[in-house]
Order: structure tokens, then C-alpha cells, then sequence
């Protein structure tokens, strides 16, 4: 059988539960939408560690953090401290994309990559045409990536981009971008991809990496105002459940002030339960999320571009396609915003989308636990090549034929905490001991702790005991 092209599309810190297809009653977008419709929904989906460079790296690999050995962000500013460590991938490794490129797929990223492999090997990726999220800014030692160069070229002030120093964004926690849609960065980041796309023969392999909805919040015109804050639904929260979480993430909900680079979090800010509970007003809240659906629609749209783009070649038949995000946003539930810490599902599950023309099943919903660490091996297992590292993940296509009666029937999550998670529990666990569980079918927006209670101690047990698993 010929070859599929391969195009993987991923936003950045983009909440599984943000999206038409997944029950979102007012946000718009109707192009993932469409791919649901056309293909496989995954509805419980989960990144395997919470932070942008493990996880793009676990996309990568197919291998969780403890065996790819890259369990930090990469730093993308020269004046901030690197961890104690290595930070990116070693240089013998063999990322999937490079098998494609031994194969003869043409391959690229366009967007953001915020990982890095040792001796320049760029994970077999030939063409990088790179946006590194909102957090790289040329004014700190690094050389501009192609966005800034391109901004720069267009005769716009550095300061275009540096959105987050409005004056009123500290206290709205959002601002209008000033740059048209057709230079904002997700925009660009389309504009790239289409551009290779319509010059690359068969077989390709593209991944688009959008740098949204990650903060700072800053839709362009029109999106800016394309949701009314009153629209918005409230979050899922409960009085009475701080008093139950781990002291030290409550702590970061107090102290979080509206994300810049490079914290969201501001230790001057007086901790503990009673401010994390008013840290943000009802007002601000919805403003914000406002702000951030308009970033998704947004990014809706230009996947909407790159199915035009397949439609209008013919190749829509041809091109398995891949949607995910690297992890998600509290978005107010639990009474956080942004990401930190724990991971409940608002930062651990993501978004996650297969459509492939004849090869994978239109509209179907599937509710087996599955990871990025599937992605490689699926894609690989899609082109009929092999790997050559060994994989904790698994194709997930034998599950949509039904020839995957085995599948996990849990998931291991890297962080601090470490997290437990399978159909009905999650459970999370400190490295100070301090433990959590929660019941995903009766609450599962992780309201109630019920850690404590005796006729779960055997659960508690078992889970724990799972956690520590490589």
C-alpha cells in the first residue's frame, strides 16, 4: 500500500474540554470539529508529563520522561540559569522523524519546537521554519527565530510582540495583540506550512506546532472580541476543596499574577488558602477566558486552511492527520489558571484527534486511555516502518479495529507530583509524601480528595504502588 502523508498538528497548553466536538457549548470551532467528525475522537487523552519540553519530546521518542531523560524545559533565553543538567535529547537517539527521512519522506516543522537533540541532529527534521511560542524574544542573547526575523522584515518595532507589557495586562490578565491576524504568530506559523506544503511531492511528513493558546492571552482583531465574557461558562470549583490539596500548589494559586516570561507566579504575593481563593475576580476571570477561546477559534481557523489545502490537491484521502496539544490550562477549574504542579485534568488531558480517510472509523468517539507517547509508534506503524529505540507507547490504530484487547489499562504521568490515572481513579503523589485520589467518574473535574477514606485504602494502595513503575 502507498504511504501515507503524515501531518501533525499541536497547540501549546490547550484545554481537552475547549472545543466544539468535546462539549463546549460556545466556544467556535467547527474545523476540528469537522475532523471528529471524519475520524476519532480520544476522549481520554493524556500528556505524559505536564511541561513543554518533556512532552514534545515524548512526541518525539514515544518514550516517557524517565527514559528519554529530558525531564525540564529547555531554557530559550540566554539570561536565565539552565537546569543542572542536560536538558535535550542525546544525540544517539533515534526520533521517529528521522526513520521517515531515511525512508524517503520529505519532513518539517513549522512553529514552535522548544526541545532540542544533541550534535544538531534536529530529530531527522530537514526543514524547520521556527515561531518558539511566546517565551523567546531576541532582546536576551538568543538569535530571533524565523517569526521575529519576519516581523522584523515587515518594519514592525520589537515591541510588537511583547504583548504582555501593556500596561493594563498585569491586572487584566489579557490584551488585544497589535498585530493584524495575518502576522500574528499561529497565522505565520499556517502561512509557512502551506507554503512548503504546496511545493512538497509525496511522501511528507509535516507538523505544524502552533504557539497558542499558550499565554500570554493576546488575540488580534477580530477574535479580541469574538466572545462576550458573560457567554463564558464558569469554571468547575467547589468551596471547601483547597483545604484538601497540597499546601505548596495552593500556595501558587494565590501568588499567580496573569503569565510573563518567564513566571506566572509572584513569591511577594501573601500565600495560603483564603488568597488563593479570591485571586481572581469573577470579571477577570471570564475576560480571560475570553480572551482565550478567541485563540482558539483562531487556531481553528488556520487548521481550516491546511484542510482546504489538502482538499484542494487531492490528497485528503492520502494524509493521516493528528491533532493534540503537548498539555492543557486550569482555566479557573480548581481555582488555578495557567499551569503548575498538579496534574489534574485540566493540565494533564488534552486534546486528541486521528482522522485517516478508509483507515480509521468517522465519528466515533474513543474512551481507551491513550498518551502522546502513542503518537510515534502509530505514525510509524501507519507508514509500515519500525522502530529503532525502544517505545513505552503503542499504536493506536489496532484499537479502532478492535485487534487491541490488551490495551493499558492505566497511565503513568511524570511530574511532581507523579500521577496514577486509569478509567475510574487518579492518583497523585509528592515527593514529601502528601497524596491525593479522586474519583473520575463521579467528580471529574477533582473536587473532593478522598485519600483518607478506609474502603479505598486498598485503591490507594495499588495505585501507589503503580506510580512508581519507569
Amino acid at each position: 500500500m502507498k504511504r501515507p502523508n503524515i501531518l501533525l498538528i499541536t497547540t501549546d497548553q490547550h484545554n481537552a474540554e475547549i472545543m466544539g466536538c468535546a462539549g463546549n457549548p460556545v466556544v467556535q470551532t467547527p474545523h476540528l470539529d469537522r475532523l471528529a467528525r471524519e475520524g476519532v475522537l480520544f476522549a481520554e487523552a493524556y500528556t505524559p508529563h505536564p511541561v513543554c519540553t518533556p512532552a514534545r519530546t515524548s512526541i518525539f521518542t514515544g518514550q516517557t520522561a524517565d527514559h528519554h531523560g529530558v525531564p525540564y524545559n529547555i531554557n530559550l533565553r540566554e539570561e536565565r540559569a539552565d537546569p543542572p543538567k542536560w536538558t535535550g535529547l542525546a544525540a544517539d537517539a533515534m526520533p521517529f522523524p528521522e526513520i521517515l527521512r531515511r525512508e524517503g519522506y520529505r519532513t518539517a516543522l513549522f512553529g514552535k519546537l522548544h526541545t532540542k537533540q544533541a550534535g544538531e541532529r534536529n530529530f531527522g527534521i530537514e526543514t524547520m521554519r521556527l515561531a518558539e511560542g511566546k517565551g523567546q524574544f531576541v532582546e536576551f542573547g538568543t538569535a530571533p527565530d524565523d517569526y521575529r526575523r519576519h516581523l522584523r522584515k515587515r518594519g514592525y518595532p520589537d515591541s510588537a510582540w511583547r504583548t504582555w507589557e501593556d500596561p493594563e495586562y498585569p491586572t487584566r490578565g489579557w490584551t488585544p495583540c497589535v498585530l493584524p491576524e495575518e502576522d500574528y504568530i499561529d497565522t505565520w506559523t499556517a502561512t509557512e506550512a502551506l507554503q512548503w506544503l504546496g511545493e512538497s511531492d509525496a511522501p511528507f511528513f509535516a507538523w505544524v506546532s502552533f504557539s497558542g493558546p499558550h499565554t500570554p492571552w493576546d488575540p488580534p482583531a477580530p477574535y479580541d472580541t469574538m466572545y462576550d465574557p458573560d457567554d463564558i461558562p464558569e469554571p468547575a470549583r467547589r468551596q471547601g476543596e483547597l483545604e484538601e490539596k497540597h499546601p505548596d500548589w495552593v500556595d501558587c494559586i494565590a501568588q499567580t499574577v496573569p503569565a510573563t516570561p518567564p513566571f506566572s507566579r509572584d513569591n511577594t504575593r501573601a500565600p495560603g488558602i483564603d488568597n488563593a481563593y479570591k485571586r481572581f475576580t469573577e470579571r477577570q476571570r471570564r475576560e480571560m477566558l475570553a480572551a482565550y477561546y478567541g485563540q482558539v477559534t483562531l487556531i481553528d481557523a488556520q487548521v481550516g486552511r491546511l484542510l482546504e489545502h489538502l482538499d484542494e490537491r487531492g490528497l485528503t484521502e492520502d494524509t493521516l492527520i493528528l491533532f493534540t496539544a503537548d498539555h492543557g490550562d486550569y482555566l479557573g477549574n480548581n481555582w488555578a489558571f495557567f499551569k503548575y504542579g498538579a496534574q489534574y485534568d485540566s493540565l494533564s488531558r488534552i486534546p486528541f484527534l486521528l482522522r485517516w480517510p478508509g483507515r480509521a472509523p468517522a465519528g466515533r468517539e474513543c474512551r481507551e486511555i491513550v498518551s502522546l507517547i502513542d503518537i510515534a509508534p502509530t505514525i510509524l506503524e501507519a507508514t509500515d516502518l519500525a522502530p529503532i529505540d525502544p517505545m513505552d507507547g503503542q499504536p493506536i490504530l489496532p484499537l479502532l479495529t478492535g485487534e487491541a484487547p490488551d490495551w493499558r489499562d492505566h497511565l503513568v504521568l511524570n511530574g511532581k507530583p507523579r500521577c496514577v490515572v486509569n478509567a475510574h481513579w487518579k492518583y497523585l503523589f509528592y515527593p514529601d509524601g502528601f497524596e491525593e485520589l479522586y474519583d473520575r467518574q463521579t467528580d471529574p473535574h477533582e473536587l473532593h480528595n478522598r485519600i483518607n477514606e478506609p474502603t479505598l485504602a486498598s485503591i490507594r494502595d495499588a495505585m501507589h504502588a503503580s506510580q512508581q513503575e519507569g
